[in-house]
C-alpha cells in the first residue's frame, strides 16, 4: 500500500498548489561521457530514464517540506529518501514515456482548465481560513510562496496531464461493486458516518474557594440573569471568559468526568452546578443538546464509490507500473533501487 500511496502522489501532487516545486525545470539528461553535475542516469528502462539531477531537486524539496534541510548522501535520512523519491520518479518517467509512444498529448485548453481548478482550489481553501482575497490574488500568493512563476507551473501542468491520462486509459475502468460499497460502509458506519452526542456548553469557573459564590451566580441565573455577561464578571477560566463562557459542542471524553457527567445529564437550557473538579466549581449552562446521529448510507455512498475507486485505480496502475518495470527492463544505479531485494 505504500508504494501506491507513492504512485498516487507522483500522478497528482504536481497539479496541486501545495507541490507547485515538483521536478521544476527539469532538463533531458545527456549521453556524452563528460556529463555534467546532474545529468547522470541513476535509472534506465527501454524509452525512458531517471537523472541524479532530478533525484536531487526531489531531495531538496523533501528537505524543504520536513523541514530537515539540505539531504545528502551522508544524512541519516538519505536511504529513506531515495526509497521514497525514486518510485514517484520512474512511475512518472514510465508512464511519460507511454505517453509519448501512444501519441497521448494535452492541449492548451486542457491546461487552461487545469489552472482554473488551481485558482478554485485554492481560493476556497483562502476562504476556509478567513481570508477574503479572490481567485487571482489567491493564485498570485500560491506561486509567490512556491517561488515559481505561472508559465513554471503551466509547463508543468503540460508534462503531468499526460500521466494523468495514462492513469486513466490504463485503470481508470477500476470500479467497487456495490456490495464492496456497502461492506465499506457497515465497516466504517460508526467511525466515518457517526457523529457522537454532544452538548454544547457555557461554564463559568469559580476557585475552589468559592463555592458560596456559584451557589449565589447559580440562583441569579435562575431568577433570569444573563449568562454571558456572569460570565465575564466572574469565571476565573481566561479561556472562555471573554466568550460569555462558551466552550463550544463537547463530547464525551473530552473533559473530566464530573463535568461531563453534569452535561451529559442536563437538558437543553438547564443549569446545572455547582460541579466540583479539579479546577474549583463550575456553574454549567447547557444551550443545545445534539443527540448521536448516522449518515444513511443512501447519502454517503456517493463519496465512498468515489473513494474506493480511486484505491482501485491506483492499485490497478501500480500492477500496470511493476509490469512495466519488467517489461522496459529497468536497471538502476548502485544505491537508488529502492527496492533491491526483490530484484536478487
Amino acid at each position: 500500500m505504500e508504494r501506491v500511496s507513492a504512485t498516487r502522489k507522483a500522478l497528482k501532487s504536481a497539479i496541486l498548489i501545495a507541490a507547485l516545486l515538483l521536478l521544476a525545470g527539469c532538463e533531458a539528461a545527456q549521453t556524452e561521457a563528460n556529463l555534467p553535475s546532474g545529468a547522470q542516469k541513476v535509472a534506465v528502462f527501454e524509452g525512458g530514464e531517471v537523472t541524479q539531477g532530478q533525484v536531487q531537486e526531489q531531495l531538496d524539496l523533501l528537505g524543504r517540506q520536513s523541514g530537515l534541510g539540505e539531504i545528502t548522501p551522508d544524512s541519516p535520512q538519505y536511504q529513506s529518501a531515495i526509497a521514497q523519491i525514486m518510485p514517484q520518479l520512474v512511475t512518472q518517467e514510465i508512464a511519460q514515456a507511454y505517453a509519448r509512444e501512444h501519441g497521448i498529448t494535452v492541449t492548451e485548453r486542457e491546461v487552461e482548465r487545469e489552472i482554473g481548478r488551481i485558482k478554485d482550489q485554492l481560493v476556497r481553501q483562502a476562504r476556509a481560513q478567513g481570508q477574503d482575497i479572490g481567485r487571482e490574488e489567491a493564485f498570485r500568493r500560491a506561486l509567490e510562496q512556491a517561488g515559481i512563476t505561472e508559465a513554471q507551473l503551466r509547463e508543468q501542468i503540460r508534462e503531468q496531464l499526460p500521466v494523468q491520462k495514462v492513469q486513466e486509459r490504463v485503470a481508470g475502468d477500476a470500479r467497487p461493486t456495490e456490495e464492496e460499497v456497502r461492506d465499506y460502509y457497515e465497516e466504517n458506519r460508526e467511525a466515518q458516518f457517526t457523529t457522537p452526542a454532544q452538548r454544547c456548553v457555557r461554564h463559568i469557573l469559580f476557585n475552589p474557594d468559592q463555592r458560596e459564590r456559584a451557589e449565589e451566580v447559580k440562583r441569579r441565573l435562575e431568577e433570569g440573569a444573563d449568562f454571558a455577561e456572569l460570565a465575564r464578571e466572574y469565571s476565573q477560566d481566561p479561556g472562555s471568559r471573554e466568550k460569555g463562557g462558551d466552550l463550544g459542542c463537547i463530547g464525551r471524553g473530552e473533559t473530566v468526568p464530573n463535568f461531563e457527567e453534569a452535561a451529559f445529564g442536563a437538558e437543553e437550557g438547564e443549569v446545572v452546578g455547582p460541579v466540583k473538579t479539579q479546577f474549583g466549581y463550575h456553574v454549567i449552562k447547557v444551550y443545545d443538546v445534539r443527540r448521536e446521529s448516522t449518515e444513511p448510507l443512501s447519502e454517503v455512498e456517493d463519496r465512498i464509490r468515489e473513494q474506493l475507486a480511486a484505491t482501485a485505480q491506483a492499485e490497478k496502475f501500480q500492477r500496470w507500473v511493476e509490469r512495466q518495470e519488467e517489461l522496459r527492463d529497468i536497471r538502476y544505479l548502485p544505491g537508488y533501487d529502492p527496492n533491491p531485494s526483490s530484484r536478487e
